[in-house]
């Protein structure tokens, strides 16, 4: 996984500040998710630093596992740009448009440009995006990414796989159309002691309910240990 959990150390610290406010506000839509009985993952997207869109985990209400907060959030900014649904917007942002002046082109233009815009947007999410919410951060187009905890298991973007580069690997320095930035560990304390209290509730709608009344809630985050010496 990525060890560095800031990007570089010439970052100003009125960047630095930015950042963090608005890691903040994913936190804050975390805490909503858990406060709904959600898995506290919470996310917002920014231009030109301001929030277009907020986004928060709803896989349990909606009965529809891709409902992770990356997708809600981006779902919620191209319906209100005049698509249905993602598909329908990376669908119509693939096509190239041979129509003239009419208003359906001019519907379409005004729609591809509200797509262009994520190509210079950055997503806050308080855990690292999964395999799926990379992919969909690629195909959309998406220029960084801050998140707070690493995602050990599913995790897309050097928690176990790094769908945000073509060629896979954090050590390739060359950037190709598609690659975005990515930087972890923002807030990472905050986002992990959601995902604990969470996981000592008890899931009502889990197959096979575990009893978790023994479990005890642990308020201490370990550091981040560096293997990069011992490798």
């Amino acid at each position: 996984m990525p060890l560095d959990p800031y990007p570089s150390p010439s970052m100003s610290d009125g960047d630095r500040i930015l950042h963090l406010e608005f890691m903040r506000n994913a936190i804050a839509m975390a805490q909503i998710a858990l406060e709904n009985s959600e898995t506290p993952v919470g996310c917002i997207l920014v231009h030109n630093n301001q929030i277009i869109s907020r986004g928060m985990n709803g896989t349990n209400q909606s009965f529809n596992g891709t409902r992770h907060a990356e997708f809600v959030a981006l779902n919620n900014y191209i319906s209100r740009n005049g698509f249905h649904s993602i598909d329908s917007g990376v669908e119509e942002n693939n096509r190239t448009s041979g129509v003239g002046e009419d208003s359906s082109s001019t519907q379409r233009r005004t729609r591809k440009d509200s797509l262009g815009i994520l190509a210079n947007c950055t997503l806050y999410v308080t855990v690292e995006p999964c395999i799926m919410c990379a992919s969909l951060l690629r195909q959309v187009g998406i220029r960084r990414v801050f998140f707070g905890a690493w995602n050990e298991k599913f995790g897309g973007t050097g928690g176990v796989l790094d769908v945000h580069k073509i060629g896979g690997s954090l050590k390739d320095s060359s950037s190709q159309k598609g690659d975005y930035e990515v930087s972890g560990g923002w807030l990472r304390e905050e986002a992990i002691l959601l995902l604990r209290r969470f996981y000592l509730q008890e899931n009502e709608r889990a197959p096979e309910p575990r009893d978790k009344g023994k479990r005890i809630f642990n308020p201490i985050v370990n550091d981040i240990i560096d293997i990069s010496d011992h490798t």
